[in-house]
């Protein structure tokens, strides 16, 4: 082996356990914070989590709800984001939902509710409460809903029939759980 040759090697196998390490102590690089519909700058994409997780650990607080239609109940739970603590800060309410699109049922609310620390867009699960942005309203979803900008997920219900099987305009009241 020539001297060029063998002083190679040596810088190799001297880089090699350095190659996975970082120059910052600090743990990992913070991750941006998720912009708010309203930002003209936000990339909107689906999301990676699951946004009713909470956003740091211990903050986790749900409120449950019930949802009254007509004397049926079904009952459902709001996330800690801050749109869903809009509007807990809002109910009781009584509102008039309506289908759209044979996958939710949708209802205006009386006051916009908080964007702060929601992604910009989402998709939906059946049984899954959900604000809609750009029309200010409440939703409550029976079908898969893919991603959708002005989709912000709150929270989840658990009588997916109650809903679904809803036929043309209904009032329901929804109201903070005992």
């Amino acid at each position: 082996m020539d001297l060029k040759t063998l002083a190679l090697a040596a810088i190799f196998v001297l880089a090699l356990p350095l190659a996975g390490c970082s120059t910052s102590t600090d743990g990992p690089a913070p991750t941006p914070p998720s912009s708010p519909l309203e930002s003209s700058s936000a990339v909107a994409g689906p999301p990676s989590q699951n946004s009713l997780a909470p956003s740091s650990p211990g903050v986790a607080h749900s409120t449950r709800i019930t949802i009254d239609i007509g004397g049926r109940t079904a009952t459902g739970t709001l996330s800690s984001n801050a749109t869903a603590r809009s509007l807990i800060g809002q109910l009781p309410l009584t509102l008039s939902f309506r289908d759209y699109g044979g996958q939710e049922k949708i209802a205006g609310l009386p006051e916009a509710l908080s964007l702060d620390g929601v992604p910009a867009g989402d998709s939906a699960d059946p049984l899954t409460i959900g604000y809609y942005a750009p029309d200010q309203a409440l939703v409550l979803y029976y079908e898969n809903v893919g991603y959708s900008r002005g989709i912000v997920r709150i929270g989840s219900f658990d009588d997916l029939a109650a809903i679904r099987d809803q036929t043309g305009s209904f009032t329901a009241r929804l109201t903070p759980a005992n």
